[in-house]
């Protein structure tokens, strides 16, 4: 995994768009780079983009522990503290965070965290973040949600945020907050840098898995115990019972089907009885109703025997009217054929008359249309006639037209054109006055800055800065030396007493001494001499100092104005480029303004020309004013005109040949129609003279046999006739049905009154079986019913089944309860010993082993790096603990608490385990890209040189490092540097040198 370069705008202090390329030089070559700047200019900020462009979390915004802390926003919005947005520089309306990376398959990506507010303003409400990624060497832009694109990320760099920030990103206090934490604080730490927190689900899950084993097993041997087995003593009694109640129960089932088949008999003769009773009662009725309906049968035969001799006299008398009828009926039927033949032809001479009268009157006023049409096609003729020579010659008048067309639009165009670009001359002159007017701004001010800076280089020329420094130190060592003599004279008033009262040749009281030099006048001048040149040094200490000051002012300001002057002969340039890109596009606008003005001209002539030519087309230049208003809809008048006199002449042409046609057709069908008038007269006469033939046949056969017809009469004598005779018949059926019935049921009766009285002698035998089976039963029973003793040889029964089945059943259960029980005792030893091992509650046991292997790993690593940073020193984990001790190799191999080391030291055992984790973190990959921030403050000059010798020997393992520090001799020493400078009111801006 390698970072190839990050972008951004407005985050933090970093206002605007700002950029690392570590594709480009200085930065490519460069196998170390140092990211400078004063305190809170925004060093931590690019690897803040960076890390937002990758997680979307910072390690800064992470560290905010008290979540529930909310900051105010604009238009007082409140988000958690932790909330990366905050990085977005106020007063701004978007920002972005943008990471180019080689991935673990090869392939380059970038990959964008965008934020901004509403509606693109200032002050509008923060929304949502939003994530992008995109293949560079595909040139495709991944899709999905942003926990997709943020898992791809992941799975690309082969990374998670907690690794990157310590294989890629390495914050050194951290290190040396875990270097000096105590065992528990250490554990959690290290649970958190190397990801060892599975180890402590793994530890919980095998004092789960432990207790459940163990929990399974107590239940199946609860419910082995909770199973009652008999002894084989009781198990044989038991079984030896049932036999025995079996037997008995046999016995007695077999007297009760005995008894039973004996009630049944005597039951079975009642029940014969008793239907047998029914049936005779059930006969006598049916044999009373046979006799009635015999005896009805026989009255109803003689009534229709009756009727059928009247009905026959009838008909008898009624054979001449029928006779007469059937004439009529004849003779009605061939008047009412004619008649319909007779209307059929009269109708349809009606309908032929009709459709010729249609037809003639339909080919009248088709004659007539025409007739009248080709009068409108003449008049319209005769109003255009004087444009009949446009019609004939339109395909040369268009070809003239559109070509005056087509030149008129382009000279439209051209005109447009030059007006546009007449304009661009005009704007771009004003932008050169401008632009003129600002490089002489920027050229005055430029002169202005050289004479300040020339003034200032003479007066730091002239200005001995060694020299003054040296008067400084001497002046003041001076100062100090008069201060101590005068502070020497200076004393309490019985001092001074004394010093008055000593004489020449007399000793001093305090000393012994003959000589008196404090003695005398000489005293108080010399205090007098030591205060004056105690002013004047001091005056000349204050002079030297303001000149000091004035040439540091000096130096600073001639920095400030040449950075100044640098910036403004940067603005001279773009502006005489700029000037000279504007003077270049005037140039290119005037060549093409004569290039359109000299097209204008041709297509002009080419316009003129057209006109002219359709001038002598149309006979006169008047049409010209239509055709200028709109050309498109005069061409299309031009054409539709010509289609409809064109169209128009044929039309008529057609219609003159078409008239003579209609004239003979006209004439035919009036011929034709005065034969079908005269034809349909004659067909009505002989129509009406059959409807009067059959009108008179009818009045006479109404007045025959009611009006009804011969057969009908006919079909009801003989439906009457065979009527009667069926009647009969079935009335002489239901007489003989009817005696057989009664006869029959009379030798019914009979056999019934045989069969009771044979029932009843069998029902008395069966009752006298039945009460001597149940005498001989109470002899031998003592007393006890049959049903009391089966009762209670089949509850006896039941009950030694039972305990009998229940046996069977329990040592089936407790066999296979014990192989249940065998499989869960192994599985239960087997987690005990795991959980003994490695198994707790809240997972320590099992956490803490893998932390110890993790913790040895690391130290690995980390003395590997140490070798490299310092020989004196090698970390070790205590025994048993987590807690980690220094050996002192200079001091044979002495054991040092790691709080004994000084400022220095812990800096660099922090960064020895800082780039062992980071190599541990990354060992399963190669991570080429490795960032360090701050933490070498407090290192003398030869520990940050040995420093600077280890980061040297990681980039010759292929990694690029960048160091975050504001060590102004880490900084010098190395050559490459992303400075981040200060541009006042919280803005900083990237300079790569």
């Amino acid at each position: 995994m390698k970072i190839l370069a990050i972008r951004g705008r407005n985050l933090a202090s970093l206002e605007g768009e700002f950029a690392i390329d570590f594709t480009v030089e200085p930065l490519l070559s460069a196998g170390i780079f140092a990211i400078s700047g004063p305190t809170g200019a925004g060093k931590s900020t690019l690897l803040d983009a960076m890390c937002l462009a990758l997680f979307s979390r910072t390690p800064r915004t992470d560290q905010a522990k008290e979540n529930n802390v909310r900051l105010k926003d604009v238009n007082d919005d409140a988000l958690l503290q932790g909330d990366p947005r905050f990085l977005l520089r106020r007063g701004t309306a978007s920002g972005y965070a943008e990471v180019d990376f080689v991935a673990l398959n090869g392939h380059r990506y970038r990959s964008q965290w965008y934020v901004g507010r509403a509606r693109d303003k200032e002050n509008g409400r923060l929304q949502n973040p939003k994530i992008t990624l995109f293949n560079l060497d595909n040139e495709t832009e991944e899709q999905g949600t942003r926990s997709d694109l943020q898992a791809r990320i992941v799975e690309l760099i082969g990374l998670t945020f907690e690794q990157f920030t310590r294989s890629v990103l390495l914050a050194q206090n951290d290190f040396s907050t875990f270097l000096k934490a105590e065992q528990g604080e250490k554990a959690s730490l290290l649970e958190k840098l190397t990801g060892t927190e599975q180890y402590s689900i793994i530890s919980r899950l095998i004092f789960t898995k432990n207790a459940e084993a163990k929990e399974a097993y107590d239940k199946v041997l609860s419910l082995m115990q909770g199973v009652e087995i008999l002894s084989e003593e009781e198990e044989q009694t038991f079984r030896k019972r049932l036999s025995d109640v079996e037997t008995v129960l046999s016995r007695l089932e077999k007297m009760k089907e005995e008894q039973q088949r004996l009630i049944d008999a005597v039951r079975s003769a009642e029940q014969q009885i008793v239907s047998k009773q029914s049936q005779q009662k059930e006969v006598a009725d049916k044999y009373a109703r046979s006799l009635e309906l015999l005896t009805k049968a026989r009255t109803e035969y003689n009534s229709e025997q009756e009727k059928l001799q009247q009905l026959e006299a009838y008909y008898k008398i009624l054979q001449p009217e029928l006779q007469y009828a059937r004439k009529l009926d004849i003779q009605i039927e061939t008047a009412e054929g004619l008649l319909s033949k007779a209307e059929t032809r009269f109708k349809e001479a009606g309908q032929s008359k009709k459709e010729a009268e249609e037809k003639l009157n339909l080919l009248q006023n088709q004659e007539q249309q025409g007739l009248d049409e080709i009068e409108q096609l003449r008049k319209w003729r005769e109003k255009y006639h004087n444009k009949e020579g446009v019609a004939m010659q339109l395909s040369t008048l268009l070809l003239h037209l559109d070509a005056a067309f087509s030149a008129r639009q382009s000279i439209e165009n051209f005109w447009q054109s030059i007006l546009n670009n007449k304009q661009k001359l005009v704007q771009s002159g004003n932008q050169l006055a401008k632009l003129l007017a600002t490089i002489n701004t920027y050229q005055t001010s430029s002169q202005k800055l050289e004479t300040e800076l020339k003034q200032i280089e003479s007066r730091l020329k002239t200005t001995d800065l060694l020299a003054i420094e040296e008067e400084i130190v001497s002046c003041r060592s001076k100062r100090e030396h008069l201060l101590i003599e005068q502070a020497q004279f200076v004393t309490t008033g019985d001092i001074k007493a004394l010093r008055d009262k000593l004489s020449e040749g007399i000793p001093c009281p305090v000393c012994g001494s003959m000589e008196h030099p404090y003695a005398s006048h000489e005293v108080n001048e010399r205090l007098l001499a030591l205060t004056k040149g105690i002013s004047d040094r001091t005056f000349r200490l204050q002079q030297l100092e303001k000149q000091l000051e004035i040439y540091t002012a000096d130096q600073k300001k001639q920095t400030d104005l040449q950075q100044q002057q640098l910036q403004l002969h940067k603005l001279i340039t773009e502006s005489e480029n700029a000037r000279m890109d504007l003077q270049n596009q005037q140039k290119l606008v005037d060549k093409q303004i004569q290039h359109e003005e000299a097209q204008c001209a041709e297509q002009q002539e080419i316009l003129n020309r057209s006109l002219a030519a359709a001038d002598m087309l149309f006979g006169n230049d008047s049409w010209q004013s239509a055709w200028q208003q709109n050309p498109e809809v005069f061409r299309k008048t031009l054409i539709d005109f010509t289609n409809q006199w064109r169209g128009n002449e044929e039309r008529l042409l057609q219609l003159e040949r078409q008239q003579g046609v209609w004239k003979a057709t006209r004439e035919s069908h009036e011929s034709f129609l005065s034969k079908l008038i005269s034809q349909w007269k004659e067909f009505g006469m002989i129509f009406q003279n059959h409807r009067d033939d059959l009108k008179k046949h009818r009045d006479d056969r109404v007045r025959l046999l009611s009006g009804k017809s011969v057969d009908e009469t006919e079909q009801e004598y003989n439906r009457q006739f065979e009527g009667l005779k069926e009647n009969l018949q079935k009335l002489q059926t239901v007489q003989v049905e009817q005696s057989g019935i009664v006869e029959q049921y009379k030798g019914v009766t009979e056999q019934l009154l045989k069969d009771l009285a044979e029932l009843s002698a069998t029902l008395a035998e069966r009752k006298s079986a039945l009460e001597k089976w149940i005498v001989q039963y109470n002899e031998s029973s003592d007393g006890i019913s049959l049903e009391e003793a089966l009762s209670q040889a089949t509850k006896e029964k039941t009950e030694y089944s039972f305990r009998v089945r229940k046996q069977d059943e329990n040592k089936k259960k407790i066999a296979g309860l014990q192989e249940d029980l065998n499989a869960r005792a192994i599985v239960s030893e087997r987690w005990a010993k795991l959980n003994e091992l490695a198994g707790s509650s809240d997972g320590a046991k099992f956490r803490r082993i893998a932390q110890g292997y993790t913790l040895d790993i690391l130290l690995d690593y980390a003395n590997i790096q140490l070798r490299e940073l310092t020989k004196r020193y090698r970390l070790e984990r205590v025994p048993d603990t987590l807690a980690l001790q220094v050996i002192d190799q200079d001091m044979c191999d002495e054991v040092r608490t790691v709080h004994s080391l000084s400022g220095g030291e812990s800096f660099l055992v922090s960064l020895a385990l800082a780039l062992g984790l980071s190599s541990l973190s990354s060992n399963r990959m190669k991570v080429e890209s490795l960032f360090i921030d701050e933490g070498f403050g407090s290192l003398d000059a030869e520990t940050l040189c040995v420093a600077m010798d280890a980061l040297e020997s990681l980039r010759t393992q292929g990694r690029k490092i960048g160091v975050i520090s504001h060590v102004q001799e880490m900084t010098e020493r190395i050559p490459v540097q992303i400075r981040v400078n200060r541009a006042g009111n919280g803005r900083s801006f990237l300079e790569i040198v």
